[in-house]
């Protein structure tokens, strides 16, 4: 049916049937999504390293595919899976006339499309209605037995010599009946048990047991012994042995029954067997044919194919072999159609592969449990690997494997079970004006410490779940959390703290001599299209919504500015003193009377603290008095007896009385311009 000899499985896939009781994986089992999971191993000085860190893990729910007609195939039933090397090879036996035997070369992955071969029907020597289909290498050669038959007629057991590879074409040599004890043989299982060979078939008539000694050399002509029913066996199609360290346990699907028997020998295929009715679990079974099972992470899964409904059944052995399955109905996933025997399973790597035989559809399905892509790195070859992270939460199996291929091979596997991350309850990116102060807080359902590094300009005991902040320019704050102690949950989080910087700049304190102005704001006042000012008094400024207004003051001043960035909302406010004083005369040294501007038409004082004048008198280059006036206000326009002389310079002498008291005398000239 499927089995490679023990011994051989043993070596090339101890993780499927052996798996090392020692642990030699180290490392946390537990950690949240996007943490980093730091493992190890025990194994030192091997010659090689595997780590898968998304490996098939088969809690899930199988995927499948259909190797459809074409290939060959009229009405399979046997079926058998073997590596040789680096390469696989699947071999199906058609129960229709020619009965031929196909071989299905998958290369280096069995999730490659094969290359299939008719290896003939071998001069019509192979059995009738084959069923069981056994692969076995030792000595560096491969033997296959096939059991077949309906009745006592045809029942048959041939064994098939293919010398030192799969490749060759094998000699067929006929065992035949037996003694005549086989009646409608069903399955097939050959092991070595201290030094000698043994083979278990079945009858699916009688339900009985047949054991086949062949002695110390495969080859020989085997001695048979009929075992009897142990009980419960009822039209038997499907073995499967399962050693689970210490004892042995032969695991029986029937057929006519629908019920599941499981044979326990202890320490030895040899004794005599203890029956034990499992009955129908979950009540599943569908006229199931062949079973086979594999243990993997430590846990026992057991697979049956079910031929009237199409389906297969999962049974879960939840610890121990000895336990009574769970079962689970896995449905039609690879276009099962008539399904009948089973190949073992067999790991390649992170990959679960195996095969079984549609009766109706002339195909094949292939069963897989594909590595996952939910870690990174995928996988590693080194000793110590490097650092992992899962993605999304779930319950992940990690394969190890060291010295792949040869006897010391060991592998390990472990279960990282994966928690979402935690919800994390922090300040969004924010805002604030310069100067203030705002809290910051972070939480999270379960939270065991947390720190925020680097601060600035933070108050005391920022190592708490929140804090004051007052910064002066736009900063990050840095927080790291931990949800568990130990670091299996840890996250590090941020708030982007903007700060709208608004200068308000009035400028330095001044001094402006009576009848002269300055312009307020200083340099560093924040100018743009987003800021808007408001000069407060609005006294002697010519524009108090400017930036940088023109005062003309008459007395002391103290002017606020306060500038608003519009779209923050944030201001800032500052100050500045004017003072004036009487301390000279000030007139402008041209005017034009026709000018545009009326400022720009008169000449007079442009002081505003002048009381009293004594004389304010203006002459032509000649001399001649042209102007006089004793009003402060009053101003010359250009004209004498009023008629507009011609432009030239023209002198002026005053004398006059401050509000302060001073006196003062002063002449100069001033242009007439046109």
């Amino acid at each position: 049916m499927k089995r490679i000899q023990l011994i051989l499985l043993f070596t090339l896939s101890i993780f499927v049937t052996k798996q090392s009781t020692a642990q030699l994986i180290l490392g946390p089992d537990t950690l949240c999504a996007e943490n980093q999971l730091q493992l190890t191993t025990t194994v030192t000085n091997a010659s090689t390293y595997y780590w898968g860190f998304c490996s098939a893990y088969l809690n899930n729910i199988p995927t499948g595919s259909s190797i459809a007609a074409g290939t060959g195939l009229s009405s399979p039933s046997s079926i058998s899976m073997a590596k040789q090397g680096n390469n696989y090879f699947v071999f199906v036996v058609n129960t229709n006339a020619p009965r031929d035997i196909i071989r299905y070369d998958f290369g280096n992955s069995l999730s490659n499309v094969p290359l299939a071969t008719n290896l003939g029907d071998f001069s019509n020597g192979v059995p009738v209605n084959a069923k069981g289909f056994e692969l076995v290498n030792t000595g560096g050669n491969w033997y296959g037995f096939i059991t077949g038959g309906s009745t006592a007629a045809n029942s048959d057991i041939v064994r098939l010599d293919f010398g030192n590879s799969l490749t060759n074409i094998p000699t067929l040599v006929d065992l035949g009946n037996l003694g005549g004890l086989l009646l409608n043989p069903q399955d097939l299982f050959v092991f070595n048990e201290a030094g000698n060979w043994y083979a278990f078939t079945n009858n699916g008539f009688t339900g009985n047991l047949i054991r086949l000694d062949f002695g110390a050399t495969i080859t020989g002509v085997p001695a048979v012994v009929n075992l009897g029913n142990p009980g419960s066996l009822a039209f038997p199609t499907g073995l499967w042995p399962v050693f689970d360290g210490t004892n042995w346990h032969l695991f029986v699907v029937n057929r006519l029954s629908q019920k599941l028997s499981r044979l326990d020998f202890g320490t030895s295929l040899l004794n005599a067997a203890v029956d034990n009715d499992l009955g129908n679990p979950g009540g599943l079974f569908d006229a199931p044919r062949d079973i086979s099972i594999i243990k993997d992470c430590g846990a026992y899964y057991g697979y049956v194919t079910n031929e009237n409904s199409n389906t297969m059944t999962l049974l879960t052995f939840n610890g121990s072999i000895s336990n009574i399955p769970v079962a689970a109905d896995l449905g039609n996933f690879a276009g099962l159609s008539a399904p009948r025997y089973l190949t073992r399973f067999i790991r390649d790597r992170d990959n679960v592969f195996a095969f079984t035989s549609n009766n109706t559809s002339n195909s094949i399905s292939r069963l897989e449990y594909n590595s996952c892509s939910a870690s990174a790195p995928p996988t590693s070859t080194l000793q110590t690997p490097p650092p992992v992270t899962y993605s999304t939460p779930g319950l992940y199996n990690v394969y190890f494997a060291s010295d792949e291929g040869l006897p010391t091979m060991q592998v390990d596997c472990k279960l990282i079970r994966v928690l979402p991350k935690p919800v994390i309850e922090i300040n969004n990116d924010t805002l604030i004006c310069q100067g203030d102060t705002i809290l910051l807080v972070v939480n999270g359902p379960g939270l065991y410490y947390n720190l925020w590094d680097p601060v600035y300009n933070a108050l005391p005991n920022y190592d708490t779940t929140s804090i004051f902040i007052y910064p002066r320019e736009d900063y990050r704050y840095h927080v790291h959390l931990e949800f568990t102690a130990g670091g299996g949950c840890a996250y590090d989080s941020s708030v982007m703290v903007k700060v709208s910087r608004v200068v308000a700049d009035a400028g330095v304190d001044r001094f402006v001599a009576d009848g002269a102005y300055t312009v307020l704001g200083g340099p560093q006042i924040s100018t743009g299209q987003e800021y808007s000012y408001l000069w407060l008094p609005f006294t002697y400024l010519d524009n108090p919504t400017a930036a940088h207004p023109t005062c003309t003051p008459l007395d002391v001043e103290m002017y606020i500015v306060t500038v608003t960035n519009d779209s923050t909302t944030c201001f800032a406010k500052d100050t500045v003193f004017v003072k004036t004083e009487c301390t000279d005369i000030h007139l402008p040294n041209a005017f034009n009377p026709v000018s545009d501007l009326a400022v720009n038409r008169n000449f007079g004082l442009l002081n505003h603290n002048i009381t009293k004048l004594e004389y304010f008198r203006i002459y032509n280059r000649w001399g001649q008095l042209i102007f006089e006036t004793k009003d402060p206000n009053k101003k010359w326009d250009g004209t004498f007896n009023n008629i507009e002389v011609a432009p030239d310079n023209y002198v002026w002498m005053i004398d006059g009385l401050c509000n302060n008291g001073k006196r003062i005398k002063k002449q100069g000239t001033v242009l007439l311009v046109k």
